[in-house]
């Protein structure tokens, strides 16, 4: 917009438009009005003035919560902690998940597009091809399996396959065991929005015995489901912790140690342990402040 004088026009949201004439100089008092506007735009002062606001608003509410004493000032500061932690969660989640989530199924229709360019044209010997079937092993995008594209018995018998590729590594790493709920979470996490149900990772588990897959599905006493390779089998794993028992400095073994030395959690320490115990690799001696296991010298000595 063009004026014979020097003029400004502001838009503003309260009054509308308002034209600002010059007189005197108007020129340079146009340009001066406008570098201060335009510094007044980058201090953005009314947005600290929105945080000072809610900074003594929360100053009052909890000079508030002090003034109470005994139970009612820790209910009080229960209560403006939760309220505080779900503003900040209503703010962090506003509109970013919706927008994460489609992010992320366009990355996996990505993946998936190169997973199956990557079936169709066989293993070959190109090493950027194999770098790229590892890394997708890795994520757990090894194949774009689909229920409604395939049979149930075939889709368990590929996912069971599935979840072999995937899991072969991390038993190696875990002491050659690990817990279905661990498995299924890692599994699922891998996937990122192509997920499973509990039902479909329990029938792909109980078939990796019957498809020879280096490992099987096994189920301790107690109810526990674990996933197991066949190179750590039972037998195994006894024979291991008799020999960690047997040089240990106190000749014995708790599920605490076992858990620290294997790198696994302590309730699949404690089963492993009992299933030893159950072999006659190991004895029990329950006392009230823990549960230690030591050699079996009956079966050596007699």
């Amino acid at each position: 917009m063009f004026f014979k004088t020097a003029k400004t026009v502001l838009s503003t949201y309260a009054l509308g438009d308002l034209l600002l004439t010059f007189r005197g100089n108007p020129h340079k008092d146009r340009d001066d009005l406008q570098k201060l506007l335009q510094k007044a735009l980058d201090r953005k002062a009314w947005e600290t003035t929105e945080r000072l606001a809610n900074k003594q608003q929360k100053a009052a509410v909890k000079q508030q919560a002090s003034r109470k004493v005994g139970v009612d000032a820790i209910l009080a500061k229960n209560a403006l902690r939760h309220k505080e932690a779900a503003k900040l969660t209503d703010v962090a989640f506003d509109g970013d998940a919706e927008s994460l989530l489609s992010e992320a199924a366009e990355l996996v229709k990505i993946i998936q597009k190169y997973v199956s360019t990557l079936e169709h044209s066989g293993e070959g010997n190109n090493p950027e091809q194999a770098q790229l079937t590892d890394m997708l092993s890795n994520m757990g995008m090894t194949s774009a399996l689909s229920k409604s594209e395939m049979s149930q018995t075939t889709f368990h018998q590929l996912l069971a396959r599935q979840l072999a590729d995937f899991l072969l590594p991390k038993l190696k790493a875990a002491s050659g065991v690990m817990t279905l709920t661990d498995v299924y979470c890692l599994f699922n996490r891998a996937r990122g929005t192509n997920l499973i149900s509990p039902d479909d990772m329990l029938h792909a588990a109980s078939l990796l015995s019957e498809l020879s897959l280096q490992m099987s599905l096994h189920t301790f006493p107690s109810g526990v489901k674990v996933i197991q390779q066949d190179a750590f089998d039972d037998v195994t794993m006894a024979t291991k912790l008799k020999q960690m028992a047997s040089s240990s400095n106190q000749s014995c073994l708790t599920s605490m140690q076992v858990s620290r030395d294997l790198h696994i959690p302590s309730l699949l320490a404690q089963e492993q342990l009992l299933a030893a115990e159950r072999l006659g690799y190991l004895c029990r001696d329950v006392t009230l402040e823990t549960t230690r296991f030591y050699p079996n010298r009956f079966i050596d000595e007699y």
